[in-house]
């Protein structure tokens, strides 16, 4: 009866979480539309054109992005019929857009196409995209598609997780979406070359608060989850800076944050105008050593990286796209090692990572915890 009685309620419970899901069909005019562009605002290049295209009623947009009007979605559907050439482009979905930096990003790369990374899901912090720093399972998915004809492209959210579907085939499933359980607005872009919607509908749906990933305790396997953050910051304060001085040290401020739990922490969520050049922030970490000793820890970067330990430079790293030849993305990892001579005692580790673009973070991961203590 007890059992019974669960079932029931929990019927209950879930068919009132979805009464208020109702499929709404948008029409294709001016007036339920925005227009943006990638210029953070000027509309004056971005129009919306109404055509026919095989046997479809659609907008053809040329560049920028159309945002829907008066909606706010935060869990729900987004469907709509999208058609675009072989041209390189990454035209996508905006959805639970707060403003026009922040969001998440559902996007494909046509002149990739059947290749790994065809599809793509990324965050955008303060107007930075993250696709160097989340990729593989649960950020990208391969598909093959066709070009100047339609493909059906469906978006689920529900909670912090989604489904990336093209033409009822799933491509990318999210684990956790990373800028959080939010509501806001649904937006359509080129990325870059022109692009055909149709038939665009939604459903918003009612779901329970969803609990957050769990963040590894700080050293646990190794892996580094709390650093002090340092405020924004010019890449010239440290030029040809071998050793760090109390000038240095006295332009910057800290904060304690944690990573996501996969160990990377992207510095975006932490501020930047992503049209700045010398975009700087520094991860520095304490690490109490028990004896004198040299400890393996491995590491990854985004876009650029000088590290000091204990006031003296020990390292530097360029991994920005392309750096390497022409299909290299500057994705992170734990790729690149150092092996530090830690004292006794108390040591500082400070990365001072700068930014070009597609993704400003770092992360880290001691080969064992042996005789330290991360403070």
């Amino acid at each position: 009866m007890k059992k019974t009685y669960l079932l029931t309620a929990g019927f209950l419970l879930t068919a009132l979480c979805n009464t208020s899901a109702q499929l709404v069909k948008v029409p294709l005019t001016l007036d339920k539309w925005d227009t943006i562009t990638l210029d953070r605002g000027d509309t004056t290049r971005v129009k919306l054109v109404q055509e026919t295209y095989l046997g479809k009623e659609c907008f053809l947009l040329q560049s920028g992005a159309m945002v829907l009007k008066d909606v706010n979605l935060r869990d729900g559907s987004i469907e709509a019929d999208i058609s675009f050439s072989q041209q390189r482009s990454f035209l996508g979905f905006s959805v639970r857009m707060q403003d026009i930096n922040n969001f998440e990003n559902f996007y494909l790369r046509p002149h990739q196409s059947g290749n790994p990374d065809a599809t793509q899901y990324t965050p955008e912090f303060n107007g930075q995209t993250g696709f160097q720093l989340y990729y593989g399972e649960g950020y990208d998915g391969a598909f093959s598609f066709r070009f100047n004809q339609w493909h059906h492209i469906k978006i689920e959210l529900h909670g912090l997780q989604a489904e990336f579907y093209i033409d009822n085939t799933p491509v990318i499933k999210v684990k956790e979406l990373l800028t959080g359980w939010k509501t806001g607005k649904i937006a359509i872009g080129t990325g870059g070359a022109p692009l055909r919607v149709a038939n665009v509908q939604y459903t918003i749906k009612q779901e329970f608060a969803p609990a957050p990933m769990p963040i590894p305790a700080n050293g646990e396997g190794g892996v580094v989850t709390r650093w002090q953050i340092s405020n924004l910051v010019h890449s010239n304060l440290f030029e040809k800076a071998y050793h760090l001085t109390p000038e240095i040290k006295n332009k910057l401020t800290w904060t304690t944050q944690t990573t996501e739990p996969s160990g990377t922490i992207n510095l975006a969520r932490f501020g930047g105008n992503p049209n700045d050049t010398g975009r700087t922030m520094v991860a520095r970490l304490l690490i109490e050593s028990a004896l004198n000793q040299v400890k393996e820890l491995s590491f990854g970067f985004s876009d650029y990286v000088t590290v000091y330990l204990n006031d003296k430079v020990l390292y530097y790293g360029a991994d920005k796209q392309y750096s390497r030849d022409y299909r290299f993305l500057g994705t992170i990892g734990y790729f690149d090692k150092l092996f530090l001579p830690l004292k006794k005692g108390i040591n500082e580790l400070w990365f001072v990572v700068s930014e070009d673009f597609g993704g400003w973070g770092v992360k880290a991961k001691f080969e064992n915890m042996e005789s330290i203590l991360l403070k």
